[in-house]
């Protein structure tokens, strides 16, 4: 399960996608059985997409957080043991250096993405509507969910 977690096909393809997959299976299934059984709203997914991205980029972000308030301590452990491993030392400061430039980008990461995700709906309420309850196909729909597609796999790339 490893080994298919960690793949590329995984994380850039079978992730994104079936993340798509089940968000219109959901809106499909979650619908009252009186009216029409399939709708192209229902495609409509892409904002919630994007939000996903989101959400796991924060979730990331967090997790790399708490690996460099460990590798802090390991640093500390070692430092405070004479003679000093000078080797291991060195490693964990490589491993501080990487991950402190991760979560030091990872503010403004965050905030572009929400701001993409506030100005990606503002493009849904004012273009994305033929009428009260019919999307359009064009920024109704497609762009929504290619860029929430994307952005989930931008994430997945990042996440590694």
């Amino acid at each position: 399960m490893e080994d298919f977690l960690n793949s590329i096909i995984f994380r850039f393809l079978i992730f994104p996608i079936g993340s798509a997959v089940l968000g219109v299976g959901l809106k499909y299934t979650s619908r009252n059985d009186q009216y029409t059984p399939f709708r192209k709203e229902d495609l409509a997914v892409g904002l919630e997409l994007v939000l996903t991205a989101c959400l796991t980029y924060v979730v990331v972000t967090s997790d790399r957080a708490i690996a460099l308030h460990k590798v802090n301590k390991e640093l500390q452990q070692v430092l405070q043991k004479p003679p000093i491993d000078a080797a291991v030392a060195s490693k964990l400061q490589s491993q501080i250096t990487t991950l402190s430039q991760q979560v030091g980008m990872a503010g403004w990461t965050i905030a572009f993405m929400f701001l993409g995700l506030w100005g990606l709906s503002t493009v849904v309420r004012k273009w994305g509507w033929k009428s009260e309850t019919e999307m359009t196909t064009g920024c109704g729909i497609t762009l929504p969910l290619v860029f929430g597609v994307i952005a989930l796999i931008l994430v997945m790339a990042g996440a590694r």
